[in-house]
């Protein structure tokens, strides 16, 4: 199947959090806080894709309340953190959206992200991400994670699927 044909399919993008949508570093204040660091290209990305109808989605194995805050401003619907069992998560959001795998790309970084990418019908990999990543995707990002995949896949998959 062409990634023309994927990318009209696609209803869903779901995405990784730590090296997708940030760079993949932590950082820790005096009180032991993490900061998370966020793209807004990436933001407007999803912005974008939402407008056009197409669902957001995250699936992380950390939990972080300025995570959750981010993602409740860009409107993202669902939202999975602190399970690394990404898969489950994965066949939970299907069966409850009545979707298919073919209708939802994911954006993954690490091993932990390739059940998904094996699943999805538009799995892609950051430009960063290791090679046994990058080789179950039908697309990687020419920007590294953190610093405007998102949009990228978002632009992408609008221009293929002829929304933009």
């Amino acid at each position: 199947m062409s990634l023309k044909e994927r990318a009209r399919k696609v209803k869903l993008i779901l995405m990784d959090v730590d090296g997708v949508l940030t760079e993949g570093r932590l950082y820790y204040t005096d009180s032991g806080e993490t900061v998370k660091v966020f793209d807004v290209r990436d933001g407007l990305g999803i912005k974008m894709v939402q407008r056009a109808g197409i669902r957001t989605g995250v699936i992380t194995g950390r939990e972080s309340e300025a995570l959750r805050r981010r993602l409740e401003e860009l409107g993202i619907e669902e939202i999975h953190m602190g399970n690394y069992k990404k898969e489950e998560v994965l066949e939970s959001i299907l069966r409850r959206l009545s979707l298919s795998p073919e209708e939802v790309a994911f954006i993954g970084d690490d091993l932990v992200d390739v059940p998904v990418m094996r699943r999805v019908g538009f799995p892609v990999a950051v430009r960063d991400a290791p090679y046994e990543v990058r080789r179950h995707a039908v697309y990687v990002t020419r920007s590294k994670g953190g610093r405007g995949a998102v949009r990228e896949v978002a632009e992408l998959i609008l221009k293929l699927s002829g929304s933009r």
